[in-house]
């Protein structure tokens, strides 16, 4: 993808006109990521929780869920900005869809959190390519927030699949590749959408 590479070795890239049915209702797609980076906020803290004998750890998430956090209302603000409300929340088909297949406990949950982290630094990415010349996400500031969370995701990408190594040594290595394979099938069935997701 034109020198781009994913925090985790995605078996399916996004190609790029995905970008194109992202970005065809700008207001739903960042309504939808700001209710993502609440669910993500949310679900650091609930996983730190696992983590109480682990002080390194629980500092780990509670600065992601301070991340998340802090996007959540920057994507609030840029909604304001733009003159458009917050929309409900249509829920996340792709993150459903992974946690259907769950089954490890607290391994799976890590995992399928580096996935889905890893998959909207892939995706922020086409749509930060995709902004430039956009009447409304096309200015600088805009695209430097993009590359901004292009940036976080990939390192909380990396984060939980740290902390799934450490806390589950190979068994998490192995479990990452069949999860790799059940996220690459999820991808290809769900249709495009104004969201991230």
């Amino acid at each position: 993808m034109n020198g781009f590479r994913p925090p985790l070795n995605l078996r399916v890239a996004t190609p790029p006109t995905w970008a194109e049915a992202a970005i065809a209702d700008p207001a739903a797609l960042l309504s939808d990521h700001a209710h993502c980076e609440k669910k993500a906020a949310l679900n650091a803290l609930n996983l730190s929780q696992s983590f109480a004998d682990t002080p390194r750890a629980s500092v780990l998430l509670a600065r992601l869920a301070e991340d998340e956090l802090n996007h959540f209302r920057r994507v609030l603000e840029a909604l304001q900005g733009f003159g458009w409300v917050l929309r409900p929340d249509q829920g996340n088909p792709y993150a459903q869809a992974l946690h259907k297949l769950a089954s490890k406990g607290l391994l799976d949950r890590l995992l399928i959190a580096a996935l889905i982290e890893a998959r909207s630094c892939e995706r922020l990415w086409l749509l930060e390519r995709a902004g430039t010349g956009h009447p409304d996400l096309g200015s600088a500031l805009w695209l430097s927030f993009l590359l901004e969370l292009e940036r976080c995701e990939a390192g909380h990408a990396l984060s939980y699949r740290s902390l799934a190594e450490e806390r589950f040594g190979v068994l998490a290595e192995s479990r990452l590749e069949w999860w790799l394979d059940r996220e690459g099938e999820v991808i290809l069935t769900l249709p495009w959408r104004s969201a991230v997701h």
